[in-house]
């Protein structure tokens, strides 16, 4: 995603600097990168500069378990209250620069069949970008989450869609850059992420660690547009209550491109051929090619269109099937109404394909839509509502009681309002 700063954006008309201000208010999968988008120049402290906001958010949730819909007296609805401020620091100097943002936050269930617990949350995030005289560039960042969450929010590389428990995640990465000349580079990339989760009730105990490195070649065919090469190896270490420990590497090698034409459109697409061992688990290897591609495109000052694509094997965590493919396609659009109020659209398709095993082969299919506005009140107050509709099925069936159940088939539909002041 291109993001055009508010001095360029302020010298062209005041439609795209409020489409790339509310854009942001958008529904979309996490990214570390939209941690620190801004979209306001922040107080100035000395040499920092500070966005202090808080945020009130409450959404109704229409299945907080990701239930089996086929069971409808299992299906648990809420609604979800959650109070957030939010401090961003940013510290640049020459050609290098420090940012942190700490957000912490209270969130609480309207359910009276359960009770959530860890009400207060922690999200800390610290990004360092380091460039010397040299053709030496060192970039270190960290993300750090503890609290109570769904798992299916937090992440998809899991093949999860159940519940709220204690949830805490922290990865710290690293970017060492060396440049041979105006068009040539190399880069390494050492990674750690740790994952754990535990249910409620305790009766879930779930954990995940990877230890990667990444190394890249990198070649600038012009300006706007960069060619990689890269190769990865991954050692992972995947428990759960009641399992025998996993453990598997992974090995990757591909081609990338990144490139940006006037700030209109931006597009990224690798591509590339993975392997995935597995010990402790059943025998079951994974090889083939993996592609991640996304674009997006301003189509006028007060238009966007973005839409990407993935092919990515994940580990699962269910005991007979050591890995899923997962296949999406997304589709979003975003457009301003008048001087305040932005409209967006976005629909998501995704096909997860099981490990192959005796009998019936597991197939997922999820649909997604989501739809939602957004309006500026003032400089520094906005506000958005929309709704999101999901709709997962799978093709295995189960005799619970007297009756045929798709055990994986859920549908969750969510209605979230969200309103921020402050210096975003």
């Amino acid at each position: 995603m291109i993001h055009v700063s508010p001095r360029v954006a302020t010298a062209r008309r005041v439609g795209p600097l409020l489409l790339g201000a509310l854009l942001a208010l958008a529904p979309a999968a996490p990214a570390l990168a939209q941690v620190y988008q801004t979209v306001s120049e922040g107080l100035t402290f000395g040499h920092f500069l500070v966005y202090p906001s808080m945020a009130f958010e409450y959404t109704h949730d229409s299945n907080i378990f990701f239930s089996s819909s086929d069971l409808p007296d299992e299906v648990t609805a809420s609604g979800i209250a959650v109070i957030k401020p939010r401090i961003m620091v940013d510290l640049p100097w020459s050609d290098s620069r420090i940012r942190w943002n700490y957000s912490p936050y209270y969130r609480d269930y309207t359910s009276q069949n359960f009770t959530g617990s860890n009400r207060v949350n922690h999200v800390f995030d610290l990004e360092g970008r380091f460039r010397t005289q040299s053709a030496l560039t060192v970039a270190v960042r960290d993300h750090f989450l503890r609290g109570t969450l769904s798992l299916q929010d937090a992440t998809a590389a899991n093949g999860l869609s159940f519940g709220l428990g204690r949830y805490s995640s922290h990865n710290p990465t690293m970017e060492i850059g060396l440049n041979f000349g105006a068009r040539n580079g190399v880069s390494l990339i050492p990674s750690y992420s740790r994952t754990s989760f535990s249910g409620i009730s305790d009766t879930l105990q779930y954990a995940y660690s990877t230890r990667r490195i990444e190394g890249r070649y990198n070649y600038r065919l012009s300006v706007p547009t960069t060619f990689y090469g890269y190769s990865a190896y991954e050692s992972n270490t995947q428990s759960q209550t009641g399992v025998e420990q996993v453990q598997f590497y992974t090995r990757a090698s591909g081609f990338g491109l990144t490139r940006s034409i006037n700030e209109t459109v931006v597009t990224q697409l690798s591509a590339g051929y993975q392997t995935m061992d597995f010990q402790g688990a059943t025998d079951q290897r994974f090889s083939g090619l993996i592609v991640d591609g996304a674009t997006g495109w301003l189509l006028s000052d007060v238009t966007r269109l973005e839409f990407g694509f993935l092919r990515h094997p994940y580990a699962s965590v269910y005991t007979d099937n050591n890995y899923y493919i997962d296949t999406e396609g997304r589709l979003r659009l975003t457009f301003q109404i008048g001087t305040g109020t932005y409209v967006s659209t976005g629909l998501t398709g995704v096909r997860n394909v099981y490990a192959p095993q005796l009998g019936q082969r597991r197939r997922d299919r999820l649909i997604r839509f989501e739809v939602g506005v957004g309006h500026q009140f003032l400089r520094t107050l906005r506000g958005y509502i929309g709704a999101t509709s999901e709709n997962r099925r799978s093709n295995i069936e189960e005799m619970v009681g007297a009756e045929v159940v798709d055990p994986f088939h859920y549908r969750v539909d969510r209605l979230v309002f969200r309103l921020e002041a402050g210096w975003l």
